[in-house]
This record gives structure tokens, sequence and C-alpha cells, in this order.
């Protein structure tokens, strides 16, 4: 072998032996590329590890507050019946607020862009009647109502100064929504079992109790109007004509409030009446009701002789919640008698107004009250027991009369002189006059003492004191 083809296979082993170690450590690059690339990942899923057990844990802890706390969840989320009712439940709500209902309508949910959800949205739209002070009495049943319910809106349009005039009371026009949510899990749900869940419990008892205490529904005890006047009624409502020292228009306001109660106690009294167990308890129902409007009606008299009534929508109020309901169910209980003439309940009722008058020098009141009666009188003649009452009313009526009468006698005292062993002297009207003397027709004085007079007077011995 010459010199020159050793050297081009020492050259050219050279080269191949090269070639091949280049291609060894380019193999052993990539293997350690791979290897790292690898060594990467594995750290990549070291850490979500890490971040899957402390989530787990974390996770762990809000299982166990929410399980503990579902109860509450249950309570204040209404359930389907619940969502039926509701319904039912702000017609309720009207009655017991007074407020007037126009619509109450569901709200159906607009499913476009809304988020998937285990809890759905379940709305409302109202609209009502009512002043300011019903309203608010509405929003507080509202709020008070056993499962969770929120307002998010709502609009007034105030009563016109001539509505309030027209009707006796301001009917603003509300609009109201009213939503709530329901609970309704959209896929399969599936209990996991935690290892020391009681001890894991006990831990988290203070998390648990605030977790708790924030979701009760705190509420308001709604107290009323109390003497507040509605800022949506136009003031300017004129007063009738009448006596200046009348009540004042609040006050006007709350004795028609008062009277309007008390006739819807009656009405729901007489309710009571007509769905009795037995007879007996009709009976005690009955004379019960019947002395409730007697009181009512001596009440109404009373009024209207001192004009205390003087505000417009007062009137208007007093005749459509008062007089009106209150004639209707008078003569809703006179088509229910089973006996002729006024009853033995009724007399002795009439007879206790009429006695109430007299003692508070109300004669002319005490006149209206037998004039109820007075027709009917007659019808009693075959019941020994009325007739007794009868005569009792008959002379009631004579003692007011003649009171009414005394009354109004004008007489000037200008002293007396009591002289032992002498004729005792008074003088009325600038004269002297002694005992057994008359004053004019019918009035006689009859006894003298210091500061008081006793006149004999159509049959009846009274006193006029100075």
């Amino acid at each position: 072998m010459t010199d020159r083809k050793m050297w081009i296979g020492i050259v050219a082993g050279t080269v191949v032996a090269a070639a091949g170690i280049s291609a060894l450590i380019y193999f052993k690059y990539e293997d350690i590329k791979g290897s790292r690339e690898d060594v990467k990942t594995l750290h990549a899923d070291i850490e979500t590890a890490r971040n899957t057990i402390e989530g787990t844990s974390a996770l762990e802890r809000e299982v166990i507050v929410l399980r503990e706390i579902a109860d509450v969840f249950e309570a204040i989320l209404p359930s389907s019946e619940d969502i039926n009712n509701l319904i039912r439940d702000f017609y309720r709500y009207s009655n017991e607020s007074a407020v007037r209902p126009t619509s109450f309508k569901r709200v159906a949910e607009n499913a476009r862009g809304r988020e998937e959800s285990d809890f759905d949205r379940v709305g409302y739209s109202l609209t009502l009647q009512g002043n300011i002070f019903q309203f608010l009495e509405f929003l507080n049943r509202i709020e008070t109502h056993d499962r969770f319910m929120a307002v998010p809106s709502y609009s007034i349009t105030s009563a016109s100064r001539q509505q309030v005039e027209d009707d006796g009371q301001a009917l603003h026009k509300i609009q109201l929504d009213v939503e709530t949510y329901s609970y309704v899990p959209k896929g399969a749900v599936k209990a996991v079992r935690i290892e020391g869940y009681e001890r894991k419990r006990d831990l988290l008892a203070g998390e648990i109790s605030r977790r708790r205490s924030a979701l009760t529904l705190a509420t308001f005890n709604y107290r009323g109007a109390r003497g507040r006047r509605d800022p949506w009624i136009d003031p300017r409502v004129p007063l009738l004509d009448g006596d200046p020292n009348a009540p004042s228009v609040p006050e006007q306001m709350a004795i028609i409030d008062d009277l309007s109660r008390r006739v819807k106690d009656a009405q729901s009294q007489w309710t009571g009446v007509s769905s009795a167990d037995n007879v007996l308890d009709q009976m005690v129902r009955r004379s019960e009701l019947e002395e409730q409007i007697v009181g009512i009606e001596i009440d109404l008299r009373r009024i209207d002789s001192e004009g205390q009534i003087t505000y417009a929508p007062a009137q208007k109020r007093l005749s459509s919640e008062v007089v009106e309901p209150l004639g209707v169910l008078v003569n809703e209980i006179d088509t229910t008698k089973i006996v002729k003439g006024p009853t033995r309940e009724e007399l002795i009722q009439v007879a206790r107004a009429m006695e109430e008058h007299i003692e508070a020098g109300e004669y002319d009141l005490a006149a209206q009250a037998f004039e109820m009666v007075e027709n009917t009188l007659d019808l009693v003649q075959d019941d020994p027991a009325r007739m007794v009452l009868a005569q009792d009313l008959r002379q009631l009526a004579s003692d007011a009369a003649i009171l009414r009468s005394f009354e109004s006698i004008e007489m000037s005292f200008g002293g007396v002189a009591l002289i032992e062993g002498r004729p005792s002297v008074v003088i009325i009207n600038g004269k002297s006059l002694t005992i057994g003397d008359l004053i004019e027709n019918e009035l006689e004085v009859r006894d003298i003492r210091p500061n008081e007079v006793d006149f004999y007077f159509r049959g009846v011995i009274l006193t006029r004191a100075f």
C-alpha cells in the first residue's frame, strides 16, 4: 500500500469516526433536552398536585360549612309550593294592609344571556293603590315573610288633589317589583364522604355560626303612621265650614281611622255570630256585637252634634267607611231577628246608651238614641220582660226631655240669705225668692242651700248649683 492510499484511508476513517461521534453527541443532547422537558413537566404536575391538595382542604371546609347551614337555605328559600302560593299571599297582605290590588302577575325570566345556575330567579310585578302608610304596611308584610323576598324597584304616582277630595283618601298608584329565588340543581348531586367529618365540623363551629347568622333575615317592626303625614298628598285640601275649634286634620283622620277599625271589628264579629257552634254562643256573640254597635252609634251622634269633622276627605271617609257599612251591618242583623221588635239585648244597650248620654249632659243625643227604637216599642207588648224595658226607655226619654228643658232655662244667681228663724231667700234673675215661690210656670223653688237651689219642675226635683 502506498503512502498516499494509507493517508487517504486514515483521513476517511477519521472523518467517519468524527461523524459518528458527532451523531452520538447530537442524540445524547436531544436525550438531555427531552429529559429537561420531562423534568419541567414533572415540576408542573407536582405544583398542580400541591395546589389541588391545598384547594381540596379549602373546598372540604367550604363543603362542611355549607352542609351545616343547608337547613337555613331551605328555610329562607321558597319551595315550589311556596312559589305557587305567593300570589295568594300577596292578596292576603293587601287585605291586611288595606291597599287595593290592581294586578298581581308573575314575570317570565329572560333566559338569554343568563348564566346557568342552581338558583332560579322568580319575579312578580304588583300594581297597587293606597296611601303611603298602607304601602309601607304592605312592604312590611313582604319583609317579614317567612321566605326570602326582595324589592329591586318600585314607583309611586301620587294621587291628585281632586281625587283626594272626591274619595276622601289618597289612592296613590304604586308599581312594585318583587323577586325571590328557588333552588333547582341542574345536575345530579352525589354526596362525598369526608374523613373525620365530626372533628372537622367542630373545628369550624365559629365559621358555621357566623355564616348562619349572616343568612338570618333581619326585620323591622313597622309601627304605622304615628302622627306623620303622607308627603305625597297635596296639603291644600280645604276644610268645610264648621267650628274653627274643631280637631286638627290629623286628629280628624285619627277619629275616622278608629271608627273604621271598630266597624271592621263589628263586621268580623258578625261573621263569628253567623258561624257560632251553638245557640248559646251565638247569643253571647250577638249581645257583644250589639254593644259594639251601640258604642259606635253613640260616638257618631256625638261627632255629629259637636261638628268635629270639618276636613273634606275625612267627611268622605266617615260616610264611606263608617256610616254606610254600619248601616248595612245593622240592616243584616235586623233581618235575622226571630222576634218582633227590638230584642231584650238591644233594649238594654239603648238604655245604657241613653243613661251614658244623660250622665254626660248630652240630652239631645239621648233623645236621638231613643228615636232609633221608639216606633218599634209597641211590637213588644206581648213580651212582659221587654215591656218593662220599653217603659224604662220611655222614662229615660222623658227624663232627658225634662232635663233638656230645665237646662235651657236661664237663671242668674245673685246670692242667698240663710238666717235662723227666718225664711231662706235666694236672688234669681234680680228677684228675691223664697221656698214655694214660682220663677215661671212649672218651676218652683223647693229648697235653698249655701251653694245650690232645689227646684220642682214637671214632677221632678232638680238642683242648680252656683
